[in-house]
């Protein structure tokens, strides 16, 4: 059976161990998974609650490769929801590879990126978590759109918020941050915004609430949930 006709089997992972997020997004992604897809949500049981640098990245891959193998051979793709270019990513594709699986991977970063790109001919911005400068996502980007100053690119600014934050804290200073960032993104010239965290899974209205206080329109862009299609498309594809 070709895989234009069949049902799909995708795993999304949220590779840090806080499961209050691997919900929030199942809650999110639900709703938008395609015709004749079936999907299943997962996080580590052990390693970070998050990812804010190479080292938490580095712990989660390895907590997520510790469970993963024992039951990944079953899905034709997984959609890794982080939003970064986080290194299980490459370990999944190495890992299919060498056991001869034909697996497709894709982060929500990547997909998040694209979008904007395809969304509106003018800049895009990232809403990130942490605090200071995100330079993984400036970096990350950068690769991404070959080259280090893109007119396209309004940079990432960061909420002040962590990723547990973000669904288990105070939802009013959440809300807050969240707008406060999307204005400064919005002043910088960015007409598309990405979400850049899973964690931030239906505060879509808050953005477009914040842009429409500087008297602007934006598009706001769920790496996950478009994540999820483009994974698909790649396995009906390929």
């Amino acid at each position: 059976m070709t895989t234009e006709s069949r049902t799909l089997s995708i795993l999304v992972v949220n590779p840090n161990s806080s499961s209050s997020i691997t919900q929030a997004i199942e809650r999110s992604l639900r709703p938008h998974i395609p015709p004749n897809t079936s999907a299943d949500f997962f996080n580590p049981s052990s390693g970070p609650p998050g990812i804010s640098d190479e080292a938490t990245a580095k712990s989660s891959c390895e907590a997520c490769m510790a469970e993963l193998p024992a039951f990944v051979e079953k899905y034709d793709g997984v959609l890794v929801a982080c939003f970064s270019e986080h290194p299980l990513i490459p370990t999944l594709r190495s890992y299919a590879s060498e056991k001869g699986i034909l697996l497709s991977v894709l982060g929500i970063y990547h997909a998040g990126v694209a979008t904007a790109l395809l969304r509106a001919t003018g800049k895009f911005g990232i809403i990130a978590t942490g605090s200071g400068i995100k330079t993984n996502l400036v970096l990350a980007t950068a690769k991404f759109l070959g080259s280090n100053d893109s007119n396209r690119f309004a940079g990432p600014i960061t909420t002040g918020l962590n990723v547990v934050e973000l669904q288990e804290g105070d939802q009013v200073k959440v809300e807050r941050n969240m707008k406060v960032t999307t204005k400064d993104l919005v002043k910088k010239g960015a007409e598309v915004i990405i979400l850049g965290c899973g964690g931030m899974c239906g505060m879509e209205p808050w953005i477009i609430d914040a842009a429409k206080e500087e008297g602007k329109e934006v598009q706001v862009v769920d790496g996950a949930r478009m994540g999820l299609q483009m994974i698909v498309a790649l396995i009906r594809g390929r």
